[in-house]
């Protein structure tokens, strides 16, 4: 790892297996995060994922509890152990939940109670319906899709609706079994393939409405300020675009009703210069998806990896060497705006000849070598804030954990 910018991926229901990231449970990061979403949700979640439970697994409220706490747990240890804190974090479907969690949109309470409502909610309305469900249709490009769907409600009253947009040849349609079976043959003409995903309901599409409107009375607990710990930039993945902490009620609102934008959340990622991703996730899912949207994104590491990757990343020299990395980004590359005050450009020159030359002196013991240069840095920071009036807090957060994992005890 070094200053690309990356982006964390959360994946959604389906992704669940029993005894997943069974390794991690060496991290009390892990275990506490098990235990808090145990304790709020009245699910054991140990004896679920990792115990005799494993059944339960394929209940969707609690495969979703299993997947929200064990991926904000990893997140968190990768940002504590490695100091790694990813530029955007994007979710599909459920996965979106966890990512809030990781960007600091929600602590993992708010989000346990937000989690465990929608569910609810969303199994109940879902229940309404005669065999409601959500389709593949693969090997069709996704623009045909989307327009054969409205063809089709338009023409022959078929109701049915996109719930996601995955590839340009991916797409899911949500409905009822018998108004997508009337839909298949307009896919089959075409070439195309309907792969029932087994998921239960109609979601994410229009036909969740009762099931918006009921949790829409019911989130007057979430907060609607600007998250005081904002760490990375949240990408909605309905609107394919950052969302502000403002705009979380009506995003999860929207959530319910509208299409997974997965294909256009990763264009927006990557126009905005995220060149590698990591997908949080028992199993590779998403790093799949990734790969076939053809952008200039590589990934960090496989999922069934990632245990090996946080080792790695959390050795002491590599944990110095990330947060170095990132003071130099910050002090010798990345793009200053525009600063007209004479005084604060003689105070940035300065700071980067008094850290050129605690690098080159091999004289420093190198906890106090980091300590000056995370103080110079943040100096830095600070300076081109008030100079060039633009926030830099989330930088300064991300650089604040780097420091600290840094100095962990090896």
């Amino acid at each position: 790892m070094d200053s690309a910018k990356t982006v964390f991926l959360f994946p959604g229901v389906g992704a669940q297996q029993p005894d997943m990231f069974a390794e991690f449970l060496v991290y009390p990061e892990y275990r506490e995060r098990l235990q808090e979403v145990s304790e709020l949700s009245q699910v054991n979640l140990q004896e679920v994922i990792h115990g005799e439970r494993r059944d339960a697994l394929k209940q969707v409220r609690v495969a979703q509890l299993a997947l929200t706490a064990t991926t904000v747990a990893i997140a968190d240890i990768l940002r504590k152990h490695c100091g790694l804190v990813p530029d955007f974090v994007m979710g599909h479907s459920l996965g979106q939940y966890p990512a809030m969690c990781a960007a600091g949109y929600l602590d993992l309470a708010t989000l346990t109670q937000v989690v465990n409502l929608r569910s609810e909610i969303v199994e109940a309305c879902a229940r309404q319906f005669e065999q409601g469900e959500m389709c593949w249709v693969l090997h069709a490009p996704a623009a045909t899709v989307a327009q054969e769907v409205e063809k089709a409600r338009a023409e022959d009253g078929v109701n049915i609706y996109i719930s996601a947009i995955d590839a340009f040849d991916q797409a899911t349609v949500s409905g009822e079994m018998a108004e997508i079976r009337r839909f298949a043959p307009r896919m089959e003409a075409m070439g195309g393939l309907l792969y029932p995903l087994k998921i239960g309901g109609p979601f994410h599409s229009p036909l969740m409405a009762e099931a918006r409107a009921q949790l829409e009375r019911q989130l007057d607990f979430l907060p609607t300020a600007q998250p005081v710990e904002q760490l990375s930039r949240l990408v909605c993945n309905v609107s394919g675009a950052e969302t502000p902490a403002a705009n979380i009620k009506a995003s999860i609102l929207q959530h319910l009703t509208s299409p997974v934008q997965w294909l256009r959340s990763l264009q927006y990622v990557a126009q905005n210069g995220v060149t590698r991703y990591l997908e949080i996730s028992p199993k590779s899912v998403l790093s799949y998806l990734t790969q076939r949207a053809n952008l200039p994104m590589q990934s960090v590491c496989e999922p069934q990896d990632l245990f090996a990757f946080a080792q790695t990343m959390s050795a002491p020299q590599n944990r110095r060497e990330q947060f170095l990395q990132r003071c130099c980004y910050h002090l010798y590359s990345a793009k200053l705006p525009v600063l007209d005050d004479p005084g604060a450009l003689q105070q940035l020159r300065r700071i980067r000849t008094e850290v050129k030359e605690t690098l080159a002196d091999a004289n420093h013991k190198q906890g106090e070598q980091a300590a000056f240069i995370h103080a110079r840095t943040q100096q830095w920071l600070n300076i081109i804030e008030d100079a060039g009036a633009v926030s830099l807090a989330i930088d300064k957060r991300r650089l604040q954990h780097l420091y600290d994992a840094a100095e962990r005890c090896a």
